[in-house]
């Protein structure tokens, strides 16, 4: 159909010519009546089928009321018809990514540039396909190429800034977000994620002011909100922290989905079945299983869904918890995401339930691994120096495996590592073989907790294998980096979340060889018979 044919704006109206109808729907949609911009299309493809025009609107309506296969379909008939048309297939892509369908949201992408070299828009969402598939590198050079075309493609900034501090780049991404609200000052995306750098490199007053600009903005801004809240527990406000930290939930990079069915909202949960279930990383989950059986003791019939690899160490210290990791959920009234026990029961500082061990070892692992590491006189210690590297500060809290020096020089100890993953086995190699490297066998959390039952200290970083040993009420030692997380507070030596830990907070950002030549000399004046620096406060925090 050319601009020039005619067709019925609306049953018995005077024909009008295409171009007029579509600039009507488009007026029409731009003003929010989606309804009568929608009959507009359609007439013109009762008349045309064939209109790529009608149906690319047709499509851009359907995503905008959120209909994404819908809206795929239209885009994707409007591109069989009109295969070189650049709008259509960056469109296209875009609207694939967001159905998270991102080869495709790639290859359209790509098409897109194929017709249309100097398109910035298509680069930009190119670039956040990349990113969804977290190749940081490849969306970092789209974003450049259309800041290349476009230095004033306030997005593009702001996307770079993502790229870059998913690389961990982040006194780069600082400027990338700064040019971005330079460019569009009420960019509260932008803002809110400059408050999250901000924060990561330890400005937190200045974090803190960011956000609360994001929010003046815009209140309903998730990430803002949540940013907040993880800066108030940091600094121990629970009560404003809790409340903030659950727009988590609504994050925009979250994939959290809700069960169906009501949440618990923190009401009398007696005779109730509650599912609770694992949203966040295994740290945090064996963190707050602790709030598990105070849904029990307040009448609730629990469920829990988790990663098996800690099911088997929480079901056999909760025998009373239906514990599933696949299949079909349990029968439930309600649910509740683990992470917002917390602030369904009011914890505070000083209400932080503090069993000094809520979680024992199973025997099996425990008689395996005495047997595996023996005996002797010898003070055996479990290390670990990194944690899961998809963790936004992960490369800020792990230490180099050469940070570990001044420990491994300490005598009369036997080293072993409790580290898993891709970096197991470093240790064992820059040591020559000395210390162990456990990871074959340390199959799940229920294996571990073994391991450290038989260790008189675990040291680790801010990881799993902490929080696991400081659950069993073992001695743990923490060295944790210049900026920690919203757990460990600010300053203290002590952890209100574990009677038997202690923490040794680097001095300067980096510093970790300074951090473990402190964690050695300590090491030392207890192997010296000065016992009591092992677990220095437990007696005082246990409650």
């Amino acid at each position: 159909m050319t601009g020039g044919e005619r067709v019925g704006a609306a049953p018995g109206q005077q024909l009008m010519p295409v171009t007029q109808v579509l600039a009507l729907a488009e007026q029409h949609r731009r003003g929010g009546d989606l309804a009568a911009a929608e009959n507009l299309c359609r007439q013109i493809l009762r008349a045309r089928p064939t209109n790529t025009e009608a149906l690319h609107l047709l499509g851009i309506m359907a995503h905008q009321v959120g209909k994404l296969p819908i809206a795929i379909d239209f885009l994707r008939r409007a591109v069989a018809l009109k295969s070189e048309e650049a709008l259509y297939h960056a469109n296209l892509g875009e609207m694939c990514r967001q159905l998270g369908q991102l080869d495709e949201a790639i290859a359209e992408g790509k098409r897109a540039l194929e017709l249309k070299p100097d398109y910035a828009p298509a680069l930009s969402n190119l670039g956040i396909a990349y990113f969804d598939q977290e190749d940081y590198t490849t969306a970092e050079r789209c974003y450049r190429r259309a800041l290349a075309i476009d230095p004033k493609f306030a997005e593009a900034h702001s996307n770079l800034g993502n790229a870059l501090r998913a690389q961990h780049k982040f006194e780069q991404a600082i400027p990338a977000y700064n040019r971005a609200i330079e460019l569009r000052p009420g960019f509260c995306d932008a803002i809110a994620n400059l408050g999250t750098v901000l924060h990561i490199t330890g400005q937190i007053e200045e974090a803190i002011s960011t956000y609360r600009r994001a929010l003046t903005l815009d209140p309903l801004q998730a990430n803002a909100h949540a940013g907040l809240g993880i800066l108030f527990l940091l600094k121990g406000n629970f009560e404003e922290g809790w409340s903030e930290y659950e727009w988590r939930l609504r994050m925009a990079e979250s994939k959290h989905r809700l069960p169906q069915g009501p949440v618990w909202d923190g009401s009398d949960p007696s005779g109730r079945r509650i599912l609770v279930y694992m949203e966040q990383g295994f740290g945090d989950t064996i963190q707050f299983c602790r709030y598990l059986p105070m849904l029990r003791e307040r009448g609730a019939l629990v469920s829990a869904r988790m990663t098996k690899q800690l099911a088997s160490l929480v079901a056999h210290n909760m025998a009373w918890l239906d514990v599933t990791s696949e299949g079909p959920l349990p029968p439930y009234d309600c649910h509740c995401p683990l992470l917002s026990l917390a602030h369904r029961f009011r914890t505070r500082l000083e209400t932080i339930p503090r069993a000094i061990s809520y979680l024992r070892p199973l025997d099996a692992p425990v008689a395996r691994w005495a047997e595996r590491l023996g005996g002797g006189s010898e003070f055996k210690i479990g290390v670990a120096w990194t944690g899961n590297p998809k963790h936004i500060n992960n490369l800020n809290r792990s230490a180099p495996v050469e940070a570990m020096d001044p420990l491994l020089a300490v005598e009369g100890v036997r080293f072993v590592s409790l580290q898993v993953g891709a970096r197991a086995n470093e240790l064992t190699v820059h040591s020559n073989g000395a210390v162990p490297d456990l990871s074959p066998d340390l199959t799940d959390y229920a294996e571990t907790a073994g391991v450290v039952a038989n260790l008189d200290l675990v040291i680790a970083v801010d990881t799993s294998v902490a929080h696991l040993a400081g659950a069993l009420g073992e001695p743990t030692w923490m060295i944790l980096s210049w900026v920690p997380d919203w757990r460990w507070l600010l300053e203290c030596e002590d952890s209100p979340w574990y009677p038997t830990m202690r923490v040794f907070r680097q001095r300067a950002p980096g510093d970790w060889r300074g951090v473990a030549e402190r964690v050695a000399a300590e090491l030392r004046l207890v192997l010296a018979g000065e016992r009591g620096r092992l677990v220095p406060f437990a007696s005082a925090s246990a409650g």
